[in-house]
């Protein structure tokens, strides 16, 4: 009796290991198989010169970067400038990427969502187009935020990773012919200008022009250092800003970041060819910039439509950005 009792102990336990297993394979929670690999051990990050990152079927809806001149554009989104960081650290993160294996069974590809036409594909190219490295991310992971499940394109090895790709290109959930946002990929600082090093700064608003330049303290101590003051020297008459609104101005200016880019050609519509509210700021190099603020976006949220002299770029930005350089500095107390 005692033996018979056991050797059921023994299957019962053997079962309920079994369905567990698949449990934890399905869920994510735990891999039957501890060890970690590197999934790409021979990704050579600097080699990349062009990402593509799409659902099969729906290639409009992707996104493309490409290097020019050195620098990462968004192709497919008016040739944006790239943000270095982010497309940097997505190379950088993918050379790196570890997992485990949790299946090697291609009918178990619709749990992990993982399947050609589910998945979301990145392609790493070279600069003369040849790929590189092509991997499939399928679901991200509940209980781990920071892992996804991912095979290279061609193999039936699923592996859960400790990166969350899905949701870095904010696919988590997402229609498949949704177009992917390019907003976390792309540099949306409108200038890059050093405030410090700007010495005259000049504000046009609906006609109306005011001149303001950085002028150093007279000190008998010829030992300290030099101290600066802004100074309004246009006009001299009427509404006077001090030296902390001044700076105010200069400060949102020089770090002026759009919400969005909306195109690359300024036509009228945007009312930014004859902009009646320009900030203009020259550096002690000589160098000159010119910020337009054109028309309101919408009746809404009422953002304004923003260029730069020299670049051909169409930029958005909030409200508040417009209201804090032509309307609340120039108010009446």
């Amino acid at each position: 009796m005692k033996g018979r009792n056991l050797a059921l102990l023994l299957v019962a336990l053997g079962i309920l290991i079994a369905i567990y297993a698949i449990q934890q394979l399905s869920t994510g929670k735990k891999s039957v198989s501890e060890s970690v690999v590197q999934i790409l051990p021979d990704f050579n990050s600097s080699s990349v010169n062009m990402i593509k990152a799409y659902k099969q079927g729906y290639p409009d809806s992707g996104l493309a970067f490409a290097k020019q001149d050195g620098k990462w554009a968004v192709t497919n989104y008016f040739n944006a400038p790239g943000k270095e960081s982010e497309i940097d650290k997505l190379l950088n993160d993918v050379k790196s990427m570890q997992g485990e294996v949790r299946s090697t069974n291609t009918e178990l590809f619709a749990e992990y969502q993982i399947g050609d036409s589910a998945a979301l594909h990145l392609e790493f190219d070279s600069s003369d187009g040849s790929l590189l490295s092509h991997i499939l991310v399928g679901k991200g992971v509940p209980q781990a935020s920071q892992s996804s499940f991912v095979r290279k394109f061609g193999s039936a090895t699923v592996y859960k990773t400790d990166q969350n790709l899905l949701s870095r290109f904010a696919a988590w959930d997402a229609e498949p012919w949704k177009r992917l946002p390019a907003k976390r990929w792309t540099e949306l600082s409108i200038t890059d200008t050093d405030k410090e090093q700007v010495k005259a700064m000049e504000i046009v608003a609906n006609g109306k022009r005011y001149m303001f330049e950085r002028l150093q303290e007279e000190n008998p101590d010829t030992a300290a250092p030099p101290k600066y003051t802004w100074k309004q020297v246009e006009p001299t008459k009427g509404r006077m800003l001090e030296d902390s609104q001044i700076q105010s101005i200069l400060g949102r200016i020089t770090r002026l970041t759009a919400s969005d880019i909306v195109g690359r050609e300024q036509s009228g519509e945007y009312g930014l060819i004859k902009a009646k509210y320009t900030a203009g700021f020259t550096s002690h190099d000589g160098s000159v910039v010119r910020v337009n603020f054109g028309n309101e976006a919408d009746t809404t949220s009422k953002a304004r439509y923003v260029s730069v002299d020299g670049s051909p770029f169409v930029y958005q930005v909030v409200k508040n950005n417009f209201d804090s350089v032509f309307e609340t500095p120039f108010k009446k107390d």
